[in-house]
């Protein structure tokens, strides 16, 4: 009886535990059933997702390959696009801590070489960089982001320098517009304050620190872990790109990393560290004024639970992060196939993961290339209709002169025109829309193609008929 009573008792002590492992075991089934499906839907060639609960990695999981035919894992090397803004954060928060500046100290201070145009008589302060608040317009950030042709030891400098004699588009502090030149110049200030580069800053003074040892900060300590070209989406489907480095592109969406490392800063946010005191990372975790989204490095939801989140991407790479604090939750998911168009489809992984983890069925967005379909028709179309038109220009006897010369001159024209109003309208510069949209920039520029050899080809034949 004795025995029973025992064994019983330990049943009973055990029961609780036996539950949770097996609750455990279903999340993470749900978890792999609804990843598989994510990037087979999507046609994603490689992913790495872990999942932190509770001071735990209670799930972590990689599938498919890189470009190089590896497989991917835990560690592989990742480019992390925008999620680098955080870190970026972090190390300004630390040099504030330090007494090295002051958020809000004028940037002139720390980097009086950078100069803008303004209306107003307000400075740019390092908050205003921080919260994407600067008033520097995101059409001129584009033009000295995502490039390759930067020098590899002072990419940041000679990028910040060429922003330099910006017309800032709003007053500083007045208005959210995300910026990734805001970041490149928080780290021309890292760098001017510590006297080190960037990379070397954020190696020995953030990643090491926090065991972060696959992450980085320049392409020849990426290209030591392991970096290779991601993939480009051509119509939904992944094409391997070239590999996409920008050298002052750290600060704001080249730091390289790995879904393991990434665990580990989630970590740091959840719970602090020696890196920053609780005061500082209170701040880095709390939410903006109602009216705005952005905080110190991080984006908020406009609505529901108020949690920081951040995504990131590159031409060739996808990643998100987020966390609740007070759930003690946070994920992080690393992809190497982008598409400026599938974007949306992309978030409803993470808000699948999320859903799961509070017990909910998640749902995945449709993604469909339409608007590459579509733009592809019109384009066979506007060949059809010049093929058919100048046949008939060549046969005609009589012909009315004046109309097909307005003709030829309008498709003329709107070649000319096209670009430009493409990229106003959807207020990106056209080299953006070549490494985010490869595949509508590439059928735009067979389109203008057309109207092009339609409008040199009716005058060519005009020229013809009047010499006969």
């Amino acid at each position: 009886m004795k025995r029973i009573v025992i064994s019983l008792l330990l049943f009973l002590l055990a029961a609780p535990s036996l539950s949770l492992a097996a609750e455990g075991r279903d999340t993470a089934q749900q978890i792999d059933a609804f990843m598989n499906e994510a990037l087979a839907k999507y046609h994603i060639p490689g992913a790495s997702l872990a999942v932190v609960h509770r001071g735990e990695t209670v799930y972590q999981k990689s599938w498919g390959t890189m470009s190089d035919g590896s497989a991917v894992t835990e560690d592989t090397t990742f480019l992390i696009g925008s999620v680098s803004k955080p870190l970026t954060a972090l190390a300004m928060m630390m040099l504030a801590e330090e007494g090295k500046l002051k958020l809000d100290e004028p940037i002139e201070t720390y980097i009086p070489w950078f100069t803008y145009q303004t209306d107003s008589g307000k400075s740019i302060t390092v908050r205003h960089l921080l919260e994407q608040t600067s008033g520097i317009g995101a059409y001129e950030g584009m033009k000295v982001t995502d490039r390759e042709d930067r020098d590899r030891e002072k990419g940041i400098a000679h990028a910040a320098a060429e922003l330099s004699g910006v017309k800032l588009s709003r007053t500083p502090g007045e208005a959210y517009e995300y910026n990734s030149a805001n970041y490149l110049l928080l780290g021309a200030i890292v760098e001017a304050v510590s006297g080190q580069p960037f990379s070397a800053f954020m190696d020995t003074r953030v990643f090491s620190p926090l065991g972060m040892n696959r992450t980085t900060a320049d392409y020849e300590s990426a290209a030591s872990k392991g970096f290779v070209p991601g993939y480009r989406s051509w119509f939904g489907k992944p094409v391997k790109g070239d590999g996409l480095y920008d050298p002052s592109g750290a600060p704001y969406g080249y730091m390289s990393s790995s879904s393991r490392d990434l665990a580990k800063f989630i970590k740091f946010m959840l719970y602090g560290g020696e890196l920053i005191s609780e005061q500082g990372l209170k701040q880095l975790r709390t939410p903006p004024e109602s009216n705005r989204r952005y905080g110190l490095g991080w984006h908020f939801p406009r609505s529901g639970e108020r949690y920081p989140y951040h995504t990131g991407a590159t031409p060739e790479y996808k990643s998100e992060l987020f966390f609740i604090p007070e759930q003690e939750l946070g994920a992080v998911l690393l992809m190497n196939k982008y598409h400026e168009l599938e974007a949306v489809a992309y978030l409803s992984i993470m808000e699948g993961i999320r859903s799961i983890m509070k017990g909910e069925k998640p749902h995945l967005a449709e993604m469909n290339a339409s608007t590459q379909w579509m733009t592809l028709g019109v384009v066979i179309l506007f060949a059809a209709v010049s093929v058919l038109g100048i046949i008939r220009l060549q046969r005609k006897t009589a012909i009315n002169k004046p109309l097909w010369v307005c003709a030829g001159a309008l498709s003329v024209i709107i070649a000319a025109a096209l670009i430009p109003l493409f990229t106003y309208s959807m207020g990106i510069s056209w080299r953006t829309v070549g490494l985010f949209l490869p595949d509508v920039a590439f059928l735009v520029l067979c389109l203008i193609g057309v109207l092009a050899v339609h409008g040199l080809a009716t005058f060519l034949f005009l020229a013809v008929k009047r010499k006969r």
